[in-house]
């Protein structure tokens, strides 16, 4: 007999995947929902027929009808996912995961944060905690174009130029297979404690190199941004709403974004044994695109920029270096692709270690390492010449250092 599974929000962005994921490895799905065979919106008294005999109850559902500060107690969303939680563990079910948010914190700038982490806490407070996990999801992107990666994929598309707030924040996507697969794992394997679950790329990369990402997938070319301030992209949401043919913007998408933080997700991915795929790479094929030309036209740019007239050993330690190091694509303009040298404007000092453009020539300067010739040096003419030079453009390296960063 097939294990049974319930999933609600099963009409969702992530319910959706992961129903059909579901069926594909055997289980029988019971989705809860309005307008499902087992009728039920969050807040109801679940039916105990309705829970007995499954195995795991997968939590997605969420209600945007509740006021932004409501009380514990007239919050549905708290006092809902708590009441299904109970009903799962008095019916006997054995695993209850309930789908939260890398935005979960007391101090998140969205209600949407602030409510996940009010649910965590009441769920760990429960008579239902020995049987929760909590999954802590990511940016999630890939598949249909809904949701936030919808919103996104069109924003970045638009134009070549493009208005944005917290282009240096950090954010950890992850792929809507990956997180269905999570959770399907954390419903179904009894080895995993009852704790929180990160899922979510283990290395964040900036929002301006995400959005990059997005437009390169889409064949477009390289994307620059002009930064707005938190107040002025809130008025923008609210503009959205009134003008055609422009995606509306939530002005909670915004706040989450604004108030994003990386959380740790290397423990969580090697217990549940998630190998995540590089973004450029999976939207590259779900799109149609060569992954590999990006980063190799880069590679090849920095190598010559070096003063290497790279070897195809080379371009390869780089090309692996550079997506190991979740740094490809870094973004670089075709001009410059073409014109390496003209990246000594944009190199930053020395110093700068998390800088991706100079930890990208860093992993250069190692592609080139084997080969270099130990014997030659530099004369005393050449090195005063590259001196004379880091000199005379560092005012403009302070300025343009930022673009790749």
């Amino acid at each position: 007999m097939a294990p049974r599974l319930i999933i609600t929000g099963s009409t969702g962005y992530i319910g959706t995947r992961l129903a059909a994921l579901a069926r594909e490895r055997g289980f029988d799905v019971v989705e809860f929902g309005r307008r499902s065979e087992a009728k039920w919106r969050i807040g109801d008294e679940p039916a105990a027929s309705d829970l007995e005999g499954a195995a795991a109850v997968v939590h997605l559902a969420h209600s945007w009808a509740t006021g932004p500060e409501a009380a514990e107690e007239s919050n549905i969303n708290i006092s809902g996912t708590v009441k299904l939680a109970e009903a799962a563990k008095a019916a006997g079910v054995s695993r209850f995961v309930f789908a939260s948010s890398t935005s979960s914190r007391p101090e998140a700038l969205n209600v949407y944060g602030r409510t996940k982490f009010r649910i965590e806490q009441h769920l760990a407070a429960s008579a239902a905690a020995p049987i929760v996990r909590i999954a802590r999801i990511g940016l999630v992107y890939g598949g249909p174009r809904t949701a936030m990666y919808g919103l996104m994929a069109k924003l970045s598309a638009l134009s070549p130029l493009l208005p944005m707030i917290g282009l240096s924040r950090k954010v950890q996507p992850i792929h809507l297979d990956e997180v269905a697969a999570g959770l399907l794992t954390l419903a179904t394997d009894e080895s995993q404690p009852p704790r929180a679950f990160v899922l979510a790329q283990e290395r964040p990369i900036s929002f301006a190199a995400w959005l990059r990402i997005l437009r390169r997938s889409q064949g477009k070319g390289n994307l620059h941004f002009i930064p707005i301030p938190l107040t002025a992209a809130l008025l923008a949401c609210r503009m959205t709403k009134l003008l055609p043919l422009i995606p509306t913007v939530d002005p909670e998408r915004v706040l989450g974004l604004a108030g994003a933080t990386p959380m740790e997700s290397g423990e969580s991915l090697r217990l549940l044994k998630l190998h995540l795929v590089d973004p450029l790479v999976m939207l590259s094929a779900e799109l149609g695109q060569k992954s590999g030309e990006p980063s190799q036209s880069e590679a090849k740019a920095l190598l010559q920029y070096l003063g290497s007239a790279p070897t195809e050993m080379q371009l390869q330690r780089l090309s692996e270096g550079l997506r190991r190091e979740g740094l490809a694509p870094l973004g670089l303009s075709p001009t410059l692709i073409k014109h390496p040298r003209l990246l000594a404007l944009f190199e930053p000092p020395a110093n700068r270690t998390q800088h991706r453009l100079a930890r990208a020539l860093y992993l250069a300067d190692l592609a080139i390492e084997p080969e270099r010739q130990r014997d030659k040096k530099a004369g005393l003419f050449n090195a005063i010449l590259t001196i004379s030079g880091d000199v005379l453009l560092l005012p403009l390296r302070a300025l343009l250092a930022g673009r790749y960063r």
